[in-house]
């Protein structure tokens, strides 16, 4: 009996064994077969990008390059001198044809004006095509460009001038400097022990890949997991790794770019020193971001986070750094300074246990606090919040994956400099003013400083939670290409408090009575429920909500207006009139009214894709949305029921001139060019004759349409209106959405609005075209019905716009 159960046992054990060297043979097959396919691809990749001389500056960081900039007939003069001065052209000393490159001149009048205008065009890249060099000469009248001839002769439209570096580096005196690389001998050795210490402490004893390290890991993340250890888990990456996943690879956690990683660090080892790949990878490791920038080697972390050079760094500082690579975001100096510290500390502690420093050196340093201190001048650019939005954008596009900062990638957008630096300045100047009334309104604001002043004072109260917020974003209809964009007021408020957050594309504010357009649209797309001239009730109403609940929306002033035509209701934006339109259609499948389902199938069509509540009160703007998709839902109006999706980013090319990515979203017909142009003839009336009037008041001669936008609580403030080639939204408000002010949208956005309008918008003036299908008819005003010959007062008579089939068939009837 003990014999058959020891020879079961051995049988058992002999069965596992087998198995077991099965699994073996199949695991390094497995292995094998990954390291050999592995190897193939990682075989051709060129080291020469860790190649450089000692006199080299660093090439391989990204560019962020504006839009061209198309100077046309009718562009302002003082624009276009402004704009030869940002690219650095030369002006002569007298008028004549210029005869080098880059040179122009003026010729002026008596009174000391521009009437005449040489320019010698710079030859630039561009993605797709090389421009070159030529002439122009330009006649000017009233300030605005007249003719424009080229060195032929001949009358040409417009012209080109090159993009604007947007992300260039700048010195202490304000000059753009290139990323310098740093030798290892000039670094600290504090320096080099810090990373080391936190990183790769066996870097100087293996090959590449740290087999004791990566046991080391597995054992503690084995006890970590059976609860016999407290921390986090521990990683076992070389600082050799590290630097091929920064300049070779992604960060994708897959075995397969393991395998490639650990393979090609092998292959650097073999082909670099110790001391190469350590100061290789020193002067490009991530270090986090700096306002828009993204901060890449210790040296420009040193200048961006500390203000001085890396040779100048004491030991807590390095410590600092040291800390960051482990993740950039979440121990930024800047935006967690108290993680930071803590892990600045732990780093301290590792080189305590190293041997590196005293026990002293640490219970000194362990102590301080985590200062950031006054550099460069980090403002050199305007539209950091569009920096921002770009990089968001290019970290989301797989083919750049791990290569967007390493590859000399340049970056081609769609931001116009000129329009930027309007934008901001019209932002800025108008919420200065809204402070001086809020300190005249409201007790609580009767002590709030001036904004100025305030910024500046080290004691003074937050900058960013305590005062007026502003966005904008102008976009080019017909493209979809963002034109300007301020995420809120000013980016760099101090060293240590940046305005990081875009309140143009991540606010999701209420958006008021800037939401009616498209209620409007929904209700007169094809088969129109309602048209221009349609007759609604306007009196105290309520509806059932349920739950013996009742709706009972108010007008402005709880002024009501008896029967109104749909125009004057979105001309004086009434909200009862609007609603009432909304929600009186018929009863549809889903048991909602046909007004609401087409109202929320609307909004999506014309790219809003906020979640908006199906409920009586969206008519009213009752839902959240971003400033951006309210501003890109105008646009569609503007471009005859075209959409164009917008975008930041135009094109990509690599180092060598290769177009990497071409983005330009197709054109979506999602309105009929009828509906679209009845909308723009409504809001046109808005600006001429409603809650828009202001922008007239100002200045504004372009046609233009828009409307007005204003929360019950006086929350948000919004205007979004356009011209025909340019849609711009205003949203003003505080961080804190239940803070109020004392502004509606007349107040609060629409100066801001007309002021970048005005100064911001370019090219001839121009009218929108009214699509076939659209006729133009002469109504009573009031009536809503067909001008009758000697009866209708004539100013009550006015042109208005209907679909062909669908303008009215009786005479006014007011008047006989």
């Amino acid at each position: 009996m003990i014999k058959k159960i020891l020879r079961g046992m051995l049988t058992l054990f002999l069965l596992i064994a087998i198995c077991m060297m099965m699994l073996v043979f199949v695991g390094v097959g497995f292995v094998g077969g990954v390291v050999i396919k592995s190897w193939d691809s990682i075989d051709h990749i060129d080291l020469g990008q860790l190649e450089y001389r000692e006199v080299d500056t660093w090439k391989q960081h990204l560019e962020v390059y504006s839009s061209l900039c198309t100077v046309q007939r009718g562009d302002s003069i003082d624009f276009l001198l402004d704009k030869l001065k940002r690219l650095e052209y030369q002006e002569s000393g007298e008028f004549i044809k210029p005869s080098v490159v880059g040179q122009y001149s003026v010729g002026r009048d008596e009174q000391g004006q521009p009437e005449r205008l040489w320019i010698y065009l710079q030859g630039f890249h561009f993605p797709g095509e090389d421009r070159e060099p030529y002439q122009v000469e330009l006649s000017v009248v009233d300030g605005k460009i007249e003719t424009i001839q080229n060195d032929d002769g001949k009358k040409i439209d417009g012209f080109d001038l090159r993009p604007e570096l947007l992300n260039a580096l700048y010195d202490r005196e304000g000059e753009a400097e290139a990323r310098e690389i740093v030798k290892l001998v000039q670094m600290p050795d504090t320096l080099l022990q810090a990373f080391l210490a936190v990183e790769d402490q066996r870097f100087y004893s293996h090959w590449g890949v740290d087999f004791l390290g990566i046991l080391r890991a597995a054992i503690h993340n084995t006890q970590l997991y059976l609860g016999q250890v407290q921390g986090t888990l521990q990683g076992a990456s070389t600082v050799t790794q590290q630097l091929t996943r920064n300049i070779y690879l992604t960060r994708e956690r897959r075995l397969l770019r393991k395998v490639k990683e650990a393979l090609l660090a092998v292959r650097i080892e073999r082909q670099f020193s110790k001391h190469e790949i350590l100061e290789r990878y020193l002067n490009l490791i991530n270090l986090g971001r700096y306002g828009s920038q993204e901060v890449l080697g210790v040296q420009e972390a040193a200048q961006n986070y500390f203000g001085k050079n890396v040779w100048e760094l004491e030991l807590h500082e390095c410590a600092t750094l040291a800390g960051i690579p482990k993740s950039p975001t979440r121990y930024s100096p800047i935006r967690h300074p108290d993680r930071s510290k803590e892990r600045r500390n732990l780093v301290l502690g590792l080189m305590l246990k190293a041997g590196f420093i005293s026990a002293e050196e640490y219970d000194t340093n362990v102590q301080k606090p985590v200062v950031i201190e006054v550099p460069r001048s980090a403002q050199g650019t305007g539209g950091s919040h569009f920096l921002e939005y770009v990089h968001e954008q290019l970290i989301e596009i797989p083919e750049l994956e791990g290569h967007l900062y390493n590859q000399g990638l340049r970056v081609y957008t769609t931001i116009d400099p000129s329009m930027q630096e309007i934008a901001e300045r019209a932002v800025a100047d108008h919420l200065r003013e809204l402070d001086q009334k809020l300190r005249g309104g409201y007790s609580r604001y009767r002590n709030l400083p001036d904004y100025d002043e305030n910024k500046n004072n080290p004691n003074g109260i937050n900058p960013i939670t305590n005062y007026l917020q502003a966005g904008l974003i102008a976009l080019e209809p017909q493209t979809g290409h963002i034109k300007a964009m301020v995420g809120g007021r000013d980016f760099y408020i101090t060293r240590q408090e940046i305005n990081f957050f875009n309140r143009s594309v991540h606010a999701y504010r209420q958006p008021g009575s800037s939401f009616k357009p498209i209620v409007f649209a929904a209700l007169l797309d094809l088969p129109p429920l309602i048209t221009p001239a349609t007759i609604v009730r306007d009196e105290a109403w309520s509806i059932d909500v349920g739950t013996r609940r009742r709706w009972r929306p108010r007008n402005y002033g709880l002024r009501y207006y008896g029967d109104i035509t749909a125009r004057r209701v979105l001309e004086k934006s009434i909200n009862i009139g609007t609603a009432r339109m909304m929600w009186e259609t018929p009863i549809e499948e889903n048991e909602k009214p046909a007004g609401l389902n087409r109202t929320l199938a609307m909004a999506k069509r014309l790219g809003i894709n906020a979640n908006l509540p199906a409920y009586p009160s969206v008519a009213l703007g009752a839902g959240g949305l971003p400033l951006l998709q309210m501003t890109g839902a105008y646009s569609v109006f503007a471009n005859g029921g075209v959409r164009r999706k917008p975008i930041g980013i135009h094109y990509v090319e690599d180092q060598y001139g290769d177009v990497l990515i071409e983005n330009q979203p197709p054109a979506e017909q999602v309105l009929d060019p009828g509906v679209a142009y009845l909308m723009t003839h409504l809001m046109k009336g808005v600006i001429n004759n409603g809650t828009g009037r202001r922008a007239r008041v100002m200045g504004l001669e372009r046609p233009a349409a828009g409307k007005t936008g204003t929360t019950d609580d006086y929350t948000d403030a919004w205007f979004v209106g356009y011209i025909q080639n340019l849609a711009t939204g205003v949203w003003v408000g505080f961080n804190d959405h239940k803070k109020k002010t004392t502004f509606p949208g007349a107040l609060g956005a629409l100066p801001i609005w007309t002021r970048f309008m005005i100064e911001g918008a370019r090219g001839p003036v121009k009218d929108f075209d009214k699509p076939s299908n659209v006729v133009l008819r002469s109504v009573d005003k009031n009536t809503g019905m067909l001008k009758y010959q000697g009866k209708c007062p004539e100013e009550d008579i006015i042109k208005e716009a209907f679909i062909v089939g669908y303008e009215p068939k009786m005479l006014c009837n007011a008047h006989r």
